[in-house]
Parts: C-alpha cells; sequence; structure tokens
C-alpha cells in the first residue's frame, strides 16, 4: 500500500510540475523552443505498459476494441479488454482491486462513483478534469465529479424514451392520457395484449413518476445524504398517477421481465415500452415497425427520467496510471466518441457533439435528446446504493396493491433511514 500511495504522490506531482512549467515556458520562449517544451511534457505512458480493460460485450465492447487498436498505434501500448457486464464490474473491482488484478480502466454508471472514491478504489481524472467541467454536458460533469474532484471519463448519457408500435399507433402519444384512452381499447389481459410496459419494479423507471410532481433524491444535485425526498406529497401524487396506467399495463409488477417486454413488443402485443437506446438493437432485428417519442406528459407535466452516464474510471491499483489515464482521455475524446456513437448508438454527453450530423441525422436520437431536456441525473453519493432494493419493493407492493402509495413510500423511507444509521 505504501508503495502504491508513493508511486501515486509521484505521478500527481509530475503531473503538478508539468502543468507549471509549460505555464513558464510559454511566456516568452521562442515558438520553436516552446512546441518543444510541449512535446517534452507531454504525459507519455509507462515504458512496457499493458493495459487490461473491463467492458460489457456487444456494441460497447466493440467499440473498446477499435478504440484500443487505435490507441495502441498512436501510444503502442497494448490493450486487451476482457468481456464482463457492467453489473457485475463494481464487485469485481472490490475484490480484485486490492490485489492488483483487476482492470487498470473499466466502464462504471457513474452512481458507482460515490462507493469506489470512499473505497479508494479510483483515481481521479488527472488528465482532462478541466475539460469535463467546460465541454460536457451539466448532467455528465455533475455525474462524474464526488466532492468537488472529477473522477471520471464519460462515455455516453442515457435516459430512456417511448418505443411506440407504428403499425397499432400512428402517431407519438403526447400525453398519457391519450395512451390510457387508446390502451382501453386496445389491452386484453386474456391474450397477452397490453397498451404500455416498462421494467415496474425497477425504481430507475419509477423515479419519473415520482420527480414529475416534486418528489427527489437526496436533495440539490443529489448531494444531501439527509435529504432523502421520496416520501413529500410530489413523490405520492406521482406514484398514484402511476398507478392509472394499471388498467393498461401487467396485474401483477413482477409479471413484467426485459425479455417479455421486448418480446411482446416485436409480437405486436403491446403497443409502446419504455427503454432506452439499448434496445434500439433489438427492436430493429425484430422487424417491428416502431418509432421512438420522448415520454408522454402526465396532467400536463413531463416525467422527469433518470438519467445515467456510462464512464470508464482508472482503478487506483493499476500498475501503469499514465497509460490507463492517457487510454480513457483518448476513448472519451471528440473524435472517438463520435465512432462510438456509430457504432453504439449512445449519445456523446459533449456539448460540441450534440449538433454533429451524425447525431443529428440518426433516426432515433432525437427523441433521446428531447427527453433528455427533463433528465435528472441519478445521484452519485455512497447512500444512493441503499435506495434501490427498498425502492423496488415499496413500488412492487404499490403497483400490486398490497399498499397504498403514501403507506409504500413512507415504509420505504424509513427503512432507508434505518440502513444509513446501520451503515455508520
Amino acid at each position: 500500500m505504501k508503495k502504491f500511495l508513493y508511486g501515486m504522490m509521484i505521478f500527481i506531482l509530475s503531473f503538478g510540475m508539468m502543468a507549471c512549467g509549460g505555464k513558464e515556458e510559454s511566456k516568452d520562449a521562442p515558438k520553436e523552443a516552446e512546441a518543444t517544451q510541449t512535446a517534452t511534457n507531454e504525459v507519455v505512458p509507462e515504458e512496457g505498459a499493458v493495459l487490461k480493460i473491463w467492458e460489457s460485450k456487444g456494441t460497447v465492447g466493440e467499440y473498446i476494441k477499435f478504440a484500443a487498436k487505435k490507441y495502441e498505434e498512436k501510444y503502442g501500448v497494448h490493450v486487451v479488454l476482457e468481456e464482463n457486464n457492467i453489473s457485475t464490474i463494481k464487485n469485481k473491482v472490490i475484490q480484485d482491486g486490492p490485489a492488483g488484478t483487476a482492470a487498470d480502466v473499466f466502464v462504471a454508471p457513474h452512481d458507482q462513483i460515490g462507493d469506489l472514491v470512499q473505497s479508494g478504489l479510483i483515481m481521479e481524472n488527472l488528465v482532462s478534469a478541466d475539460r469535463v467541467k467546460n465541454d460536457f454536458l451539466p448532467a455528465a460533469r455533475i455525474g462524474v465529479t464526488n466532492k468537488g474532484k472529477v473522477y471520471g471519463f464519460p462515455l455516453a448519457i442515457e435516459t430512456y424514451a417511448l418505443y411506440y408500435n407504428k403499425d397499432l399507433l400512428t402517431e407519438a402519444p403526447k400525453t398519457f392520457e391519450d395512451l390510457i384512452k387508446f390502451g382501453e381499447n386496445f389491452t386484453d389481459k386474456s391474450k397477452n395484449k397490453f397498451g404500455i410496459f416498462w421494467d415496474i419494479p425497477n425504481f430507475y423507471y419509477a423515479h419519473m413518476f415520482m420527480a414529475m410532481d416534486g418528489g427527489y433524491v437526496f436533495g440539490k444535485d443529489g448531494t444531501d445524504a439527509n435529504d432523502i425526498g421520496l416520501d413529500n406529497e410530489g413523490s405520492i401524487k406521482g406514484i398514484n398517477k402511476m398507478l392509472l396506467l394499471k388498467s393498461i399495463s401487467v396485474q401483477n409488477a413482477g409479471d413484467v421481465s426485459y425479455d417479455a417486454m421486448t418480446g411482446l413488443f416485436a409480437e405486436g402485443k403491446v403497443a409502446a415500452i419504455i427503454n432506452g437506446p439499448w434496445g434500439l438493437e433489438g427492436a430493429e432485428k425484430s422487424g417491428v415497425n416502431f418509432d421512438v417519442a420522448p415520454i408522454p406528459t402526465f396532467d400536463g407535466k413531463h416525467p422527469a427520467s433518470f438519467s445515467g452516464i456510462r464512464t470508464l474510471l482508472v482503478n487506483s491499483y493499476t500498475k501503469y496510471p499514465k497509460a490507463a489515464q492517457l487510454f480513457a482521455e483518448f476513448a472519451t475524446s471528440d473524435e472517438m466518441l463520435i465512432e462510438r456513437f456509430k457504432m453504439t448508438n449512445q449519445l456523446p454527453p459533449v456539448k460540441a457533439l450534440i449538433d454533429a450530423p451524425e447525431i443529428v441525422n440518426h433516426k432515433y436520437t432525437k427523441a433521446f435528446l428531447e427527453q433528455a431536456q427533463y433528465a435528472v441525473p441519478m445521484p452519485a453519493i455512497p447512500e444512493m446504493g441503499l435506495i434501490w432494493e427498498p425502492a423496488g419493493a415499496a413500488v412492487t407492493d404499490i403497483w400490486n396493491g398490497k399498499v397504498t402509495a403514501e403507506e409504500g413510500l413512507k415504509n420505504m423511507t424509513k427503512i432507508i433511514k434505518e440502513q444509513m444509521e446501520t451503515r455508520k
């Protein structure tokens, strides 16, 4: 551990000295000398560095292979991709990080940053923090920042929208009231025909209803663990509106799995589903005649979907911190993020890229971008990890009629507070 901390100090001091040196030299030195100094000051990978990256399989993994090839061509560092589902990576880093066998760079959703920082498992972004602060969308900047320090290298911003079957709904429903009206005629639960499906027990989706009328998670910017905000009047009102959709959806929340949802949508038995851009590839392959629209309004209000930032993080225990930081910076450059968008359909969270022709002219992107303006970034403080399970259980019990919205949300908040006390 001492060796690791010493290495970290040398690395950080090296970056600081290089930055100071660059400013001094740029005052009066001739351009040629300036250029030489800039080249000298460039961060270069450690001699003999080899990097291991953890990312999920599929198009996101294919992108890492692409970025690794380009990075190797530029820096001469060999990069190996090991496929791991993003949902399992955090636990593997906790288990393998201190032993030095975890990946040098890995992918994670931004809401895991708080836990990883608290555990000392990830490094600060030492090479492009100013770019993240200035050039990335506010949701990305907030998402990868912890206590004022930038840790992540944002790859994509994700939120969800409404997929609808154009053979059943000739135009996108602009309001949930319109969708309910359609669904009352279309839905036949005995024949597995429904107006709408989404992952009902998942708080990631329930949040859009709760936040629509004033609910929130952990105060301003999701940073105040003492202000849970999920059992207030607005949250209760929003969940009660969500229950209005039960007449055109499943009877029990547990009846909706992701495969069932996408399968019935492909068969034309569900008119609309709520899903993220990760569902585009499957929907296109299924052959269903579909389009994507922003989440409909409810009582004139826009549901506040959660947004997530998919981010690269650098392992604190990497043997090659410079090579690892450079790879994360390289893979999140404007040029590379556009290539990533072409491969994955995931939106790059960079202000300047929002108007890029590749994005503006993309068939489905506009809907996700429109919804993103109403989205709220998931809190990234460690206490967020205590929300998901009790919130999911509460939403399930409320949907299934075991408790009222007020009873379910009050009990959920009580459980979360008890868990927070136990953790102290």
